[in-house]
């Protein structure tokens, strides 16, 4: 099985109701029995299996799994398995999940997601929520007013599959996508920063503190409300941006935890594309498809890097095949002067022209 850890997008609205029926349930994990005002409680739609923006997506069979496995699993503030080394005790614990199947439309209403999309194979869309439950202490009432803002709102699981599957379409094409395969099981729950399931979030309206609760959480000032949007609007935009960056990477998106070796890439990319460039606009010259001026190659070079790699290496294939001599061992793309077709005669510029060698 393969141990992968996913980020799901999350945001926070409100609050699930503490109820008896949830109190059992929550009371069931404690080491003592929990009133409501001591704690706060989230239900999330957690995941799906719909493409997200890894271009990948989870088997209905693996959400049942994940359903089954994840109660009693811990809610972490810094990820298990975090680079930093350090993933510290969970801060809450799941309680309860479901699966639900709906449509694709009811399913972009319910998670505020007009551009979701299904694979090609699939029509309903299932859902997989998760109730967890976070003690109330002096040390994480900024964590849960965060929460209560909707801003402490992205989360990641931890999981094992089987197996990740080739997507196909109703012509039996193979898609970029892939699937996540039963049997797994979830391990964990992370808020992190950054989600990848589009929509995922908190679903239920309802307060988890009693109605004649006399000491109620303070409200946040309005200019730390305002600082704090403005911190959630620019976290949203990077998020953005990354996930598009990790979408164009495809296979190569671990590169981004490297930023070393993300670097040496990029360098060996433009080296070898300005080698490409350097090399056609030389033969474009043999070819006397290009002057000689400064100018003339300068224009050539800028021109010709426009366009992408595959291209630049088809036009070095097509240049070399037409050189004088091809096929006969010739140095490529480095004499920009060769001598006038059925002469003898050196060329204009050529160094056997130098007094110096002419003896």
């Amino acid at each position: 099985m393969s141990k992968q850890v996913k980020s799901l997008a999350l945001h926070i609205k409100a609050g699930a109701s503490v109820d008896e029926a949830t109190l059992a349930k929550i009371n069931a994990l404690t080491l003592r029995p929990f009133t409501a005002d001591e704690l706060q409680v989230r239900e999330y739609v957690l995941a799906h299996n719909c493409i997200d923006r890894d271009n990948e997506c989870f088997d209905e069979a693996l959400l049942e799994d994940f359903k089954n496995t994840l109660p009693g699993k811990g809610v972490h503030i810094i990820h298990p398995t975090s680079y930093r080394g350090t993933g510290g005790p969970a801060e809450g614990k799941v309680f309860d999940t479901a699966t639900r199947t709906m449509s694709l439309d009811d399913a972009r209403t319910m998670l505020g997601e007009p551009k979701l999309q299904l694979p090609p194979d699939r029509t309903m869309v299932t859902v997989l929520t998760a109730k967890a439950y976070f003690a109330r202490t002096p040390d994480n009432a900024s964590l849960l007013i965060k929460q209560d803002a909707g801003i402490a709102g992205d989360v990641s699981v931890g999981f094992n599959a089987s197996d990740r599957v080739a997507i196909k379409d109703a012509q039996g094409n193979e898609l970029t996508a892939r699937r996540w395969m039963a049997p797994g099981s979830a391990e964990e729950m992370s808020l992190v920063w950054l989600g990848a399931q589009q929509g995922a979030r908190a679903i239920k309206s309802a307060t988890d503190t009693p109605d004649n609760d006399p000491t109620p959480e303070s409200p946040m000032k309005p200019e730390e409300i305002a600082a704090l949007q403005s911190k959630a609007a620019e976290g949203e935009k990077s998020a953005t941006t990354l996930a598009a960056i990790k979408t164009a990477l495809g296979d190569d998106a671990t590169l981004l935890e490297n930023p070393t070796a993300l670097k040496a890439h990029i360098v060996d990319a433009k080296a070898f594309k300005d080698s490409l460039v350097n090399d056609i606009v030389g033969m474009e010259r043999q070819l006397k498809m290009v002057g000689d001026t400064d100018d003339d190659v300068k224009n050539a070079k800028a021109f010709i890097a426009e366009f992408p790699v595959e291209r630049l290496q088809l036009m070095q294939k097509n240049y070399e095949a037409r050189l004088p001599g091809a096929g006969q061992g010739q140095m490529k793309g480095a004499n920009t002067n060769p001598k006038a077709a059925g002469t003898d005669a050196p060329a204009a510029d050529s160094p056997l022209n130098n007094p110096a060698l002419a003896g």
